[in-house]
């Protein structure tokens, strides 16, 4: 089981399951920290020409330059997650799925209540996702915050159109192609002090 302190826990993306197909494998890692109001993702991928064309919410981000969460908030009692995916122009795509086909996009005023930054620097890239524990409740009311909560998801890395498409992740996806909408294959977090 992986921990998510308080303080902050790091995270790589150590897998890149269809390198073979998509050699590009951009060093990247979240840093996940939480307190009694919200989670913070900070991400950073050593992605350099950057693909940033999607401005708006729910623009399909993911052919850009982008970074993902995948979280399942209340696993025992609620098998949806949140999806969301971001790209350099923080550009969000917010869904609450089940998996690939069962989903409901999440309205671009519930987007706004998250807080999304990002910084471009000459070798790499940042985002600063803070995702507010009553947003999470509106969306997945069964959620139990604090000490000893256990989550599932994964985090990716991603940018189908970029100049060198590629495909990463926390935890590994053993598929044939890629598909990162695969709850199946979800680690488990517990939130400690």
């Amino acid at each position: 089981m992986n921990v998510i302190k308080k303080s902050g826990s790091k995270f790589e993306l150590s897998y890149f399951p269809w390198a073979s197909e998509f050699p590009s494998c951009p060093k990247t890692c979240a840093t996940i920290s939480w307190d009694e109001n919200c989670f913070k993702v900070h991400f950073v991928s050593y992605e350099t020409n950057l693909r940033a064309v999607e401005r708006e919410h729910n623009a399909p981000v993911c052919r850009d330059s982008c970074m993902e969460f995948f979280f399942q908030f209340a696993p025992q009692t609620d098998l949806r997650y949140l999806n969301l995916e971001i790209n350099p122009n923080c550009a969000v795509y917010a869904a609450l799925r089940l998996d690939r086909k069962n989903s409901i996009k999440l309205d671009p005023c519930d987007i706004a209540e998250l807080t999304v930054e990002s910084a471009v620097y000459a070798d790499r890239w940042e985002l600063y996702l803070t995702i507010p524990v009553e947003f999470i409740k509106k969306h997945i009311p069964s959620y139990k915050h604090g000490v000893g909560a256990i989550l599932r998801g994964n985090i990716y890395k991603c940018g189908d159109l970029t100049d060198h498409p590629h495909y990463g992740c926390f935890a590994n996806i053993p598929l044939e192609k890629p598909d990162f909408h695969r709850p199946e294959f979800f680690a488990e977090f517990i939130l400690q002090e």
